[in-house]
């Protein structure tokens, strides 16, 4: 699932927090197993037992599973290539962006400790490329910030389409209030993140409610919330560089929507694109639940159930949402392995020259 917000986006990637204790991140991979076994179990009941989920997916048309695979691929390398637009091209290559983007939203979105795991490994791999620490968390910040708002602002125009030209699997007045919030809020988070003023102020509120270590003064603060601001303008450029980096954010998210849709297909559950992505939200927001490495379970019990409200059988769409899972989720996650090696072996960082004879 490439390009999606993970529940930790506010963590600076550049202080990605350690992994808790192994005691601890066992047992919280075990309930989140647990949870998710379950949440599988109701889905295949629902239908009409294991008989009926296994002969769906025998049933699956692998052929579609080409175009599947090569959508799910380009979502990783569109999102590769905003990663490199914001670290700068002469730092990072296009194939080790995308090979970064597959170890920190493929393999990481699996760690027990998602996503700081995989955000402490882009961050390693930047800075082996000659990044310093801001830049990083720079880069990596901005790669999620992108991300998040994209995903917000795609499916909020998704469900005013849905709820206008579609019936809705439940009560319409919340969506119908949220979707028009959410449009409304990201127009003005844009507006006062483009203001130098709002990172000052905002330095002054973190610089004051830091009490457990010695505080600058409110002008240090504000002086340190603006060269931020700078350097974050800096990064981002002129509004030419920003279409752009949206416009790839929006291709790597529909694209990885189109592997869903093509797996539903693959499946024999067809649905519209708009259905295909209504479900991919509904199962990204049900991945944000604790405990959950990636949502296992859970999003493979969402997207039948969204897929199933609009007229495929349960057994089709569970189909689909396995398929869709081992295509955008756990193959990205076995080449975000694979990148592992071969970015430590294709960048080596020379040692430093010997100094000149006497």
């Amino acid at each position: 699932m490439a390009d999606l917000p993970s529940r930790d986006d506010a963590i600076n990637p550049a202080e990605a927090p350690a992994a808790p204790a192994g005691w601890r991140r066992a047992l919280r991979f075990g309930l989140g197993l647990a949870l998710g076994g379950a949440a599988i179990w109701v889905v295949v009941t629902a239908s009409g037992g294991i008989s009926d989920a296994l002969d769906a997916l025998r049933q699956v048309d692998w052929w579609w599973l080409l175009p599947a695979a090569l959508f799910e691929g380009l979502a990783y390398f569109l999102s590769g290539l905003r990663l490199r637009r914001l670290a700068g091209p002469a730092a990072v290559s296009s194939a080790a962006a995308t090979g970064i983007e597959l170890v920190v939203n493929g393999l990481g979105l699996l760690t027990p400790a998602s996503p700081a795991e995989g955000l402490a490994f882009g961050a390693s791999e930047l800075s082996r490329r000659g990044l310093d620490r801001r830049r990083i968390g720079l880069t990596l910040g901005f790669s999620q910030w992108f991300s998040l708002r994209v995903f917000l602002l795609v499916n909020a125009l998704n469900l005013v389409w849905i709820l206008a030209t579609r019936d809705f699997p439940v009560d319409s007045t919340w969506p119908l209030i949220a979707a028009p919030l959410i449009l409304g809020a990201l127009a003005v988070t844009a507006f006062l993140a483009s203001r130098p003023s709002t990172m000052e102020r905002l330095a002054v509120v973190i610089g004051a409610a830091r009490f457990w270590k010695p505080r600058p003064d409110r002008d240090e603060r504000r002086a340190i919330g603006a060269r931020f601001h700078a350097d974050a303008m800096e990064m981002v450029g002129p509004p030419r560089r920003r279409v752009v980096l949206m416009g790839l954010s929006v291709g790597s998210m529909l694209a990885d929507i189109a592997c869903l849709y093509f797996a539903l297909t693959a499946a024999h559950a067809h649905v519209g694109f708009d259905i295909a992505l209504l479900a991919a939200g509904a199962a990204a927001a049900s991945a944000l639940i604790p405990l959950l490495p990636g949502g296992l379970g859970v999003v493979e019990a969402i997207i039948p159930a969204v897929v199933h409200w609009y007229g495929p059988p349960v057994s089709a769409a569970f189909a689909g949402a396995v398929v869709y899972r081992a295509l955008g989720t756990f193959l990205p996650a076995a080449a975000g392995a694979v990148a592992i090696v071969a970015l430590r072996a294709g960048h080596r960082t020379p040692s430093p020259a010997a100094p000149p004879p006497p």
